[in-house]
């Protein structure tokens, strides 16, 4: 897959998770919107696009020895796959920049 396209499939899966319009999202990223909704909606078409079929939610217990930490995000990177551990009170924001970044998204 090209740098271009895996360029834009993190832009758009960033946008999509941020909850904005295209107009908005693209000027704050200094993007124009009508290029931004067009890689969407190539992207959409593109059949060789990850999918991603489920996810395992695992919540450990908390203890006195380990206070819950409350609005972080970890990423442990396991042999070419991605573990995601959320905590309460993570930002909008910052969960849209971590799969941005990990290149998944696309939920409106």
């Amino acid at each position: 897959m090209s740098d271009t396209k895996d360029t834009w499939r993190r832009r758009v899966a960033s946008w999509r998770a941020s909850g904005q319009t295209a107009d908005s999202y693209a000027a704050e990223n200094g993007l124009t919107a009508s290029t931004l909704r067009w890689w969407s909606s190539q992207l959409k078409r593109d059949t060789t696009a990850p999918v991603v079929r489920m996810a395992q939610v695992i919540r450990p217990p908390v203890s006195p020895a380990s206070p819950a930490r409350r609005g972080s995000v970890v990423v442990d990177i396991l042999d070419l796959g991605a573990r995601v551990t959320i905590e309460d009170g993570v930002q909008r924001e910052t969960l849209a920049a971590v799969f941005g970044a990990l290149g998944i998204g696309g939920a409106q």
